[in-house]
């Protein structure tokens, strides 16, 4: 007996069809679905991705937007709140790569990855983009 990839009911090892849900039963399914049954269930979570999300946006809407305008319309340097922005930057960029790292190391020991691999991209990516910005600023 084998285990229909969709509704992970058993039926017959000849089937091409799931009698329970009336999928059809291809070998790429029953392949993916026999690897991640073989990775454990992991307990615990991976909550880089979003740090790394949390630091970049309270990097750019709370030091590059707010602090930037409120420094500037002050007349204080507005260049202080873009130091600590590039600063949460970095961070951000550095959350994200443990986060794929931490999914890696859980794959490579047997476990399901917990982390958002989506997130973690997003968090390096605009980091990067947004810190290059920010340099424009200093340096200008």
């Amino acid at each position: 007996m084998k285990v229909c990839p969709y509704c992970h009911k058993e039926i017959p090892e000849d089937s091409k069809f799931c009698y329970h849900c009336g999928k059809e039963i291809d070998r790429k399914g029953l392949e993916k679905a026999s690897k991640e049954q073989r990775l454990k269930k992991n307990s615990r979570q991976n909550i880089w991705s979003k740090i790394g999300l949390f630091l970049f946006f309270v990097g750019m809407i709370g030091f590059d937007f707010i602090l930037g305008t409120v420094f500037n319309a002050i007349g204080i340097n507005p260049k202080i709140p873009y130091y600590v922005s590039s600063i949460l930057y970095i961070l951000a960029i550095f959350c994200g790569i443990a986060s794929i790292r931490t999914d890696q190391q859980d794959k490579k020991r047997g476990y399901q990855p917990t982390g958002n691999q989506k997130y973690a991209y997003v968090a390096i990516c605009m980091s990067v983009f947004i810190g290059l910005v920010n340099l424009t600023q200093v340096i200008l």
